[in-house]
């Protein structure tokens, strides 16, 4: 009789630590269920900004286009200058270069809102480290995670084609997102 008190001692202390071992795994799962929510959840944010930053950048050309079109209508070449304040043409969009989009202060606003500023020969690339892309770099001096840049691969008199670039470090994993279009000179 004795036995068996002893074999169902030994049976109740293997159920509890397969309880435990059951419901530690489970709490395993939920936590790592939760970290990568957390996560998805932050990197979803940031393409929802940076598509954001996408599409205001596609609206600085094309502001930058109207604006050159209303100053200088009779002039095929004028609508892709980069500086609607400069006149004479000086400075078109090139094919192969990278620009940055700058929003004018209000007080030195003279013949437009935006400018392409910077071109730059070596492509946005996060790959290489934050500062061989400093340039690129939005708002400088306040703190930003967001690079931008604009790109035409094409640009003549007729049409250009452009990509607007935005990318970011999320922890140590740069992340990219781009929009290309085209736009007429008509």
């Amino acid at each position: 009789m004795m036995k068996f008190f002893v074999a169902k001692k030994g049976l109740v202390l293997a159920e509890a630590i397969v309880t435990i071992s059951i419901l530690v795994t489970c709490a395993l799962v939920a936590g790592a269920m939760f970290t990568d929510a957390t996560t998805s959840t932050a990197v979803s944010k940031d393409f929802l900004i940076a598509n954001g930053l996408a599409i205001e950048g596609v609206e600085a050309v094309r502001n930058i286009v109207a604006t050159n079109k209303m100053l200088d209508p009779n002039d095929p070449t004028c609508w892709r200058r980069v500086n609607p304040a400069v006149e004479n043409c000086v400075g078109v969009a090139t094919a192969g270069l990278n620009y940055i989009p700058e929003e004018q202060a209000d007080n030195s606003q003279t013949r437009g809102k935006w400018l392409l500023a910077a071109g730059e020969v070596t492509d946005l690339d996060l790959s290489k480290g934050a500062p061989a892309n400093t340039s690129y770099l939005l708002y400088i001096n306040n703190t930003s995670k967001f690079y931008r840049s604009i790109k035409f691969s094409h640009a003549d008199d007729t049409y250009a084609t452009f990509e607007v670039k935005v990318s970011w470090f999320e922890g140590v994993k740069p992340w990219s997102t781009s929009t290309v279009v085209d736009i007429m000179n008509q």
